[in-house]
C-alpha cells in the first residue's frame, strides 16, 4: 500500500485535528511535512508520546510523539492557553504531563469521530501518555511498516505522527473535516449565582479550568468528581442544582453516568462535554435529558463565554 493511501485513509484526520487543535489550545501554528516510510529497524522514539492502539481492518499503533524539549514547550502553551497565566517549565511536571495528555485526547476523539463516520471500520483505544523510552520498543513487536508525518511548529520545533502497521486492509473511502458545534442549552432560566455546581472529569487539568471559569462568573460553591461513579454517588448524598460532565473517563463514562442518573429520578441539569463528536451518541445523550453538549478544545478564550452561554448567565 502506497504511503499516500495509508496517509489519505487513516492518518489524514489525525494530522488535521492536530494542527487545528495546536492552534486552538496552544495558539501555536504547524504545518505537516510530506509522510514516508520509516525502516522499522531504523526507527528511534523521541521522547514522549500520546498512543492510541488500533484495531478492526487495522491492526497497529498511532503515536504523536515529541523530542523533550518540543513536548515541555507545548505543555506550557496549552496552560497557558487553559489558564491565562505565563507556564515557562524547564523540565516535565504533572501539569505538562496533564496538558499533554488533554491535548492528546482532543485530537484521538475528534479525529476518531470522523473515521466512524465515514465507515472504515479501524477501532481506536483510549489515548494514553507514555514517557518511559524503555517501555516503547514493545511497541514495535510485528511492525511490519512504519509511515511518519512529521509536524513543524513555527518557533518552537517539531512533533511527529507514526503510524505502526502489523497488518492492515484497505477500504475506499473518503474523508473531511467537519467543524464541530456544541448542542446548546434549550432552557430560559438562569442559574442562580448561589447553586451548587459539579464538574465531572477524569482530567485534573479540565477540573482545574472549569473551576476558573465558573468563578470568573460568580459562581464559587463548585464540587468535583473524577469519573462518573464519583458523581453517581455525590448526586445520592449532596444533590448538586447542576452538572458539568464529561463523557469518556477512566472508570465509568459520562454517558453511563448520566443513564444511572436519571433511572434514580434525579431531574439536575447535565451539560455533557467531549472531544468524541459522534452524533450517535450526542442523540443518546439527548434523549437522556441534557442541558446541552460542549465539544471540546474549551480554553481561556473562550471559556468562560462558552459556560455562561450554558448557565444562560450571558
Amino acid at each position: 500500500m502506497s504511503v499516500e493511501t495509508l496517509y489519505k485513509v487513516i492518518l489524514y484526520p489525525f494530522i488535521n485535528e492536530s494542527l487545528a487543535s495546536l492552534k486552538a489550545m496552544t495558539n501555536l501554528s504547524g504545518t505537516a511535512g510530506e509522510p514516508f516510510m520509516d525502516k522499522v529497524a531504523d526507527f528511534r522514539f523521541k521522547g514522549y508520546a500520546v498512543c492510541s492502539e488500533v484495531t478492526g481492518n487495522l491492526n497497529g499503533v498511532i503515536m504523536m510523539h515529541h523530542y523533550p524539549e518540543t513536548a515541555i514547550s507545548i505543555g506550557n502553551a496549552v496552560c497557558q492557553s487553559m489558564f491565562n497565566e505565563i507556564y515557562q517549565h524547564q523540565e516535565m511536571t504533572d501539569d505538562l504531563r496533564n496538558a499533554l495528555a488533554e491535548w492528546g485526547n482532543t485530537i484521538v476523539g475528534r479525529s476518531t469521530d470522523l473515521h466512524s463516520r465515514y465507515s472504515l471500520e479501524y477501532g481506536f483505544s483510549s489515548p494514553y501518555f507514555v514517557e518511559d523510552l524503555s517501555e516503547m520498543d514493545k511497541y514495535l513487536n510485528g511492525v511490519q511498516d512504519v509511515v511518519t508525518v512529521p509536524i513543524n511548529i513555527e518557533g518552537v520545533g517539531r512533533y511527529y505522527f507514526n503510524l505502526l502497521i502489523r497488518n492492515v486492509v484497505y477500504r475506499e473511502g473518503g474523508i473531511k473535516r467537519e467543524e464541530s458545534v456544541g448542542i446548546e442549552n434549550p432552557h430560559a432560566n438562569a442559574l442562580t449565582k448561589d447553586s451548587q455546581i459539579l464538574l465531572v472529569d477524569d482530567s485534573a487539568m479540565i477540573r482545574k479550568a472549569l473551576t476558573r471559569f465558573l468563578h470568573e462568573l460568580g459562581y464559587s460553591n463548585v464540587i468535583e468528581a473524577n469519573d462518573g461513579s464519583g458523581a453517581l454517588e455525590i448526586v445520592k448524598s449532596n444533590p448538586p442544582d447542576f452538572i458539568f460532565m464529561d463523557v469518556v473517563m477512566n472508570k465509568l463514562n459520562g454517558d453511563k453516568a448520566l443513564a444511572e442518573i436519571r433511572r434514580l429520578g434525579s431531574n439536575v441539569p447535565i451539560v455533557m462535554l467531549s472531544s468524541v463528536t459522534d452524533q450517535l451518541l450526542v442523540k443518546s445523550c439527548q434523549e437522556q435529558g441534557i442541558s446541552g453538549f460542549i465539544f471540546k478544545p474549551i480554553h481561556a478564550n473562550n471559556g468562560t463565554e462558552i459556560i455562561a452561554r450554558y448557565l444562560k448567565v450571558a
